[in-house]
């Protein structure tokens, strides 16, 4: 009977047998799908926005695209789009840096059902009016700046929210098992979005209708969110008589109090933060790396295309490594995830910069992924397991804030540096100085090495005194 139990807490599936996990998980895969895509139209659109060249063609629907593509392309140009797409990201990012802990009081204390409804209504709404400045020719990068900036305030609610309301939708012992399904689902879209999108472009289908899809794509996340039963679901965890009146700030200490004092969490906090910061930098400079570096010689169509199928390639070396994590990650394995993955992630993402054929651009970004999914899939299995109901949206709101909260500061350096050096520098730097940080927090005394294997799913709540 023992053994029964375990095998039924270890299967990767276990927790679709929840039905609200199950409605939450077919309409965020459609919405994730079309985010991915219209990433991956926004990326190309800065390009559109700085290049006059590209610009030429694109309004021409695409085009002498042989033409354009034999005109010199201008390193002022160059400097422009890495510069631009660090604003862009930086814009995007900062609202989570600057937004993340106070939404996570704000988290545990709503319906994080309806919270969730409202932030993808809003996402939907910023998706149409981009799409329809970019229809109508009035978009300017300046525009898709403070597109992404009121995104981002958006985002900084619905992230931590999302992550949260994902443990009221299954038991504590399905827990795992959600955060993996989860992962898959992210991963999945992942690959379809970019490699949608990659195609549509290449088939002469609009900038503008790529955003206009991913508005449509919110419409199943919220249907799906209002289909769900629970009277009480979302519901904020009650707390203590003694604790009801706490202010904000106290509140948000007792987050900081709980990261600080259990030492996994602090471990992890710090490792994920390293990443945010400097190795995730490079996702700014894919479409310039492929303009560019990779294929400087090739028309727009085919560079767009190569575009997609990279980051398609992206998203399936990071389902791979949401499969491996789903099949072979148990509580005596993590260590190893942890310590494995963040040095091959690292090591592949210098070589990655060293790059200048497609075919080893694929070969590398794809392991990349693949041990960024083993880092991060298995962080958050941990973060979600060990912390308490009470300070669930507190603790996440952190991670949130350490893990994509911190990518603006990166954006922008990024940004700045590629201007001057080119966007394959800047990613072999930002990748060395990742592996520093890795090994540094790995193998320091006290550090991920001394992580214990054992299953935090058994593991008592922790009440702050």
């Amino acid at each position: 009977m023992i053994e029964s139990e375990n095998d039924r807490r270890s299967s990767p599936l276990r927790a679709f047998r929840n039905r609200n996990f199950r409605l939450f998980w077919g309409g965020q895969i459609i919405s994730l799908v079309g985010s991915w895509m219209q990433g991956l139209a926004q990326g190309w659109l800065i390009l559109v926005l700085v290049d006059p060249q590209l610009r030429a063609g694109v309004m021409a629907h695409h085009g002498d695209a042989a033409a354009a593509a034999a005109t010199q392309v201008s390193a002022a140009a160059q400097a422009s789009a890495n510069y631009w797409s660090g604003v862009v990201n930086f814009a995007g990012g900062l609202p989570l840096l600057l937004l993340s802990l106070f939404a996570g009081v704000l988290i545990d204390r709503v319906n994080k059902r309806y919270l969730l409804v409202i932030t993808q209504v809003l996402m939907g709404i910023c998706a149409c009016v981009l799409g329809a400045l970019i229809e109508y020719q009035q978009v300017s990068v300046h525009l898709v700046v403070i597109m992404a900036l009121i995104l981002g305030i958006v985002m900084a609610f619905d992230m931590p929210a999302r992550q949260s309301f994902v443990a009221r939708l299954v038991g504590r012992e399905d827990m795992s098992s959600a955060v993996v399904l989860n992962s898959s689902m992210f991963n999945s879209a992942r690959a379809l979005g970019p490699a949608l999108g990659g195609f549509l472009l290449a088939s002469h289908v609009s900038i503008a209708d790529c955003f206009f899809l991913n508005a449509v794509s919110y419409v199943p996340v919220v249907i799906a969110l209002l289909m769900m039963r629970g009277e009480r679901l979302g519901d904020p965890v009650p707390v203590a008589a003694e604790q009801q009146g706490d202010g904000i700030w106290k509140q948000m200490r007792e987050g900081f109090a709980f990261v600080r004092h259990d030492h996994t969490v602090r471990n992890l906090v710090i490792l994920v933060g390293s990443f945010g910061t400097f190795a995730f930098s490079f996702n700014i400079l894919i479409p310039t790396l492929v303009r560019y570096t990779l294929l400087p010689h090739s028309t727009s169509a085919e560079q767009v295309t190569a575009f997609g199928r990279l980051e398609t390639i992206r998203g399936l070396g990071a389902l791979a490594g949401a499969v491996m994590i789903a099949l072979y990650s148990t509580p005596q394995r993590q260590k190893t995830m942890l310590i494995v993955g963040s040095l091959v992630a690292t090591t592949s993402l210098v070589l990655f910069g060293f790059s200048r054929s497609m075919l080893w651009a694929y070969i590398w970004m794809a392991i990349v992924q693949c041990a960024f999914i083993a880092i991060f899939a298995t962080s958050n299995t941990l973060v979600q397991l060990i912390v308490p109901d009470s300070l669930r949206g507190r603790v996440m709101s952190i991670y949130t804030l350490v893990f994509i909260g911190t990518s603006p500061i990166g954006s922008l350096m990024a940004g700045l540096i590629a201007r001057r050096v080119g966007a394959s520098d800047t990613t072999i730097f930002c990748a060395v100085v990742s592996l520093i940080v890795a090994v540094f927090v790995c193998f320091r005394p006290g550090g991920l090495r001394s992580l214990k294997t054992h299953d935090p799913a058994l593991r008592p709540e922790k009440v702050l005194a």
